[in-house]
């Protein structure tokens, strides 16, 4: 299981909403909103705000590559956006940096924590 936290500007819920739908219809993998409550120090209304999702089951190379596509593009879209992907002790912060640079960087992430046979 993968948990994403998305900090962008503004309103958390919408940001989370729309990659939710792109993860769920672009990628087409079991992602839902976690059933958590927002970590310590997370703000909520106007600034910087975090939520959280879940993505079940295990990602294949084809599924990771499109996942790593999508999220990528939903970072490059809002300069302030960034997203964490976490899975057990391991993360990695999406922020900043190429579309082609973070897109390798999260493939990467996902294939190593994933199996790697599509």
């Amino acid at each position: 299981m993968f948990h994403l936290t998305i900090d962008a500007p503004g309103s958390a819920a919408s940001a989370t909403n729309m990659l939710l739908e792109e993860l769920v219809r672009g990628a087409r993998v079991d992602a839902r909103h976690a059933p958590t409550p927002l970590p310590d120090g997370a703000k909520s209304g106007t600034g910087m705000a975090i939520a959280e999702l879940v993505v079940n089951g295990a990602l294949p190379a084809a599924v990771a590559a499109a996942v790593a596509s999508v999220i990528t593009a939903f970072v490059q879209r809002g300069s302030a956006r960034k997203v964490t992907i976490k899975v057990g002790q391991d993360s990695i912060t999406v922020q900043g940096g190429t579309k082609a640079d973070q897109k390798a960087l999260v493939q990467a992430f996902l294939e190593k924590h994933g199996p790697t046979d599509a």
